[in-house]
């Protein structure tokens, strides 16, 4: 999915650079390796969904790099009834480690089942949302980029995200207990039919 975006972003942003655009994607375990970005870079900050919330070895990898001021657009994935707190705190973490960010989106995916299996299969993921908020962010990077002289820039708007800080238990819980935990939140919780994003 970050890829994915990555990719479409890039597509858009080409179209009006008179540079080279390249991609460069991470794992974020590993983005301690990468370069710290610049002013000049747009980084995508992919997410999954656990119970609501961003995964502790996520959160724990996001203390080890450095946004510098790069302009950020934040993504969570989720495939249950609702992405919980999970995009608010994504942006309350990148804010904290300097990331700029300009743009939050959670994207529905879902799981197509396979013939004659009771587990899930493919992953289904919500392209369209995507694409969508791809162009709607690119635009909205190039209003931001449009000139060099320091004193005329357009500053961008604070981004408002709706939610909190959830707590993080650590829990010697086991997977299937983490699986029922995810189901009764899922039963709560109420269904979005759609992906959503803020700009």
């Amino acid at each position: 999915m970050t890829e994915m975006m990555a990719e479409e972003l890039a597509d858009y942003l080409r179209e009006c650079s008179p540079e080279k655009l390249d991609v460069e994607c991470y794992d974020i375990a590993d983005a301690h390796l990468a370069p710290t970005p610049d002013e000049e870079t747009v980084v995508v900050l992919g997410m999954p969904v656990y119970v609501g919330k961003i995964p502790l070895p996520a959160i724990k990898a996001m203390r080890d790099i450095y946004g510098g001021s790069a302009l950020t657009l934040g993504l969570v994935s989720y495939s249950g009834r609702n992405y919980g707190n999970a995009l608010y705190e994504l942006k309350q973490f990148a804010d904290e480690r300097g990331f700029k960010m300009i743009g939050a989106g959670a994207m529905a995916i879902s799981y197509r089942a396979v013939r004659g299996s009771a587990r899930s299969g493919a992953l289904v993921m919500d392209s369209d949302a995507l694409r969508r908020y791809a162009k709607a962010a690119s635009a909205k990077i190039m209003r931001l980029g449009g000139c060099d002289i320091e004193g005329l820039k357009v500053k961008p708007a604070p981004l408002e995200v709706k939610g909190r800080m959830p707590r993080h238990k650590i829990s010697r819980l086991s997977p299937k207990a983490a699986a029922i935990a995810q189901s009764v939140l899922d039963v709560i919780a109420l269904r979005r039919q759609e992906s959503e994003w803020f700009l």
